[in-house]
C-alpha cells in the first residue's frame, strides 16, 4: 500500500527494502493472518471466507478449512486481488524490528488497524468540532 505524503517521514529511508523482505522472504508471499496468496484474483464472502484454489477448499478469516458456501452465499461472492502490505502491529511506523512487522492482505490489514481507525476518526471529529467552537460559537446539539 503507499503511504501517504504526510507520514512519510516516520518510515525509515530502506521502507521498501524491509517491506519486501517481510512480505515476500519471511512470509512467503501469503497472509500471515489468513494465508491469501499475493497476486492472486480470489473468490471472497462477506463473513470473510475464501476460495483457496491451489488446496480446492473454502477458508476461513484464519486460513483453516471452511465449510463449502450454499447457492444463496455463493451468489453474494464477489472476485479480488489479493495485495500484501507489511503491517506495524503496534501502529508505530518507527517501530521496525522484525517481530513488530507482519505481512498482511488488505482485509485482514483493516481488521488490525480498525481501533486505530476509529481513534484517529475521533480526534478529527473532536478536532472539528473544537473548531467550530472557536469560530462558529457552541454547538446546540
Amino acid at each position: 500500500m503507499p503511504i501517504l505524503r504526510r507520514y512519510r517521514w516516520f518510515y525509515p529511508i530502506d521502507w521498501p527494502q524491509i517491506s519486501r523482505h517481510v512480505r515476500f522472504e519471511r512470509a512467503g508471499g501469503r497472509c500471515e493472518q489468513c494465508g491469501r496468496p499475493h497476486g492472486e484474483r480470489v473468490r471472497c464472502l462477506g463473513d470473510g471466507r475464501w476460495l483457496d484454489s491451489a488446496g480446492n477448499t473454502w477458508r476461513d478469516g484464519q486460513g483453516r478449512p471452511a465449510p463449502w458456501p450454499d447457492m444463496v452465499e455463493y451468489a453474494g461472492s464477489r472476485v479480488t486481488r489479493v495485495v500484501l502490505a507489511a503491517c506495524h502491529r503496534d501502529h508505530n511506523p518507527a517501530n521496525n524490528r522484525p517481530r513488530n512487522l507482519m505481512a498482511l492482505c488488505q482485509r485482514c490489514h483493516m481488521l488490525h488497524d480498525r481501533e486505530e481507525h476509529r481513534r484517529r476518526f475521533r480526534i478529527t471529529i473532536l478536532l472539528r468540532r473544537a473548531l467550530g467552537d472557536l469560530f462558529l460559537g457552541l454547538y446546540r446539539y
